[in-house]
């Protein structure tokens, strides 16, 4: 396959609609039907998402750094995109009227698409690894360098200055972090997979979808850090169903905004 090319970057940028609340609705719907309708695909790549995310989890955990099990859940959040790239092919073949088989979408993920979402990937998990690491300094500044029990820990977050300190801090770092994050996911692997675009005009196209109506895609945003977290707090199980439903809910949204 060719790699990405100068005049592959110097292309112009698609063009952009400005989201309206019509399009999240929209979205959300499609990306409903298209779970009922290939369940056996989106339950098996949540499955494998879900598993990734308990096994992350009980290595925290089993090392001593359970203080970390909320930004291991948020930053394991960030990578969501990346996970659901497998569902915007079923979407997209779907779209095309035609038959979802395994095969069907090895063949539509090409080479070429695979190498430029991994790129996009890898900057995801670098700042998945800033955002840990962010939770760490954080946890050093109120709690010093102690590890505290995972029981321990619980009842300081929520009895002690220092807990709702570590609450406050963390939430608007991590606050931070989301909104970057999303602007660079938005539509950026979406796009790739259905146009093969290089990861750098996907990332800008992303992020003018995001100023074209801020308020309107941070609460999109924010709707889907929450459903994702309503997934976390079933043990993860709901993550099964909630990833899928809003992977395909972004394949619909992209389509919607990106002309």
């Amino acid at each position: 396959m060719a790699e990405t090319t100068a005049d592959d970057i110097n292309k112009p940028l698609p063009a952009i609609r400005r989201p309206e609340p019509d399009d999240l609705r929209y979205a959300l719907a499609k990306g409903w039907e298209d779970f009922k309708a290939e369940p056996l695909f989106g339950l098996t790549i949540g499955g494998i998402y879900t598993f990734g995310g308990l096994l992350i989890l009980f290595v925290a955990s089993y090392l001593g750094y359970a203080f970390l099990g909320f930004p291991i859940m948020a930053g394991f959040a960030l990578v969501g995109p990346f996970a659901a790239i497998a569902l915007y092919e079923v979407s997209r073949i779907r779209e095309r009227g035609e038959k979802v088989t395994w095969e069907a979408m090895a063949k539509g993920l090409t080479g070429n698409v695979m190498r430029e979402c991994s790129y996009l990937g890898i900057l995801l998990i670098f700042l998945m690894a800033i955002w840990l690491k962010s939770g760490a300094v954080v946890y050093a500044m109120f709690f010093g360098l102690r590890l505290l029990t995972l029981p321990a820990f619980s009842e300081a977050l929520f009895t002690t200055p220092a807990g709702f300190g570590f609450l406050l801090l963390g939430h608007i770092i991590g606050a931070g972090f989301a909104i970057f994050v999303f602007s660079l996911s938005v539509v950026s692997f979406p796009m790739m997979v259905d146009r093969g675009t290089d990861f750098i005009t996907a990332l800008i196209t992303s992020i003018q979808t995001v100023k074209a109506n801020p308020v309107l895609m941070i609460a999109w945003g924010a709707f889907l850090g929450l459903a994702l977290l309503v997934g976390f707090a079933t043990i993860f199980v709901g993550l099964m169903v909630v990833l899928p439903v809003l992977g395909h809910a972004s394949w619909h949204l992209y389509r919607r905004i990106v002309v």
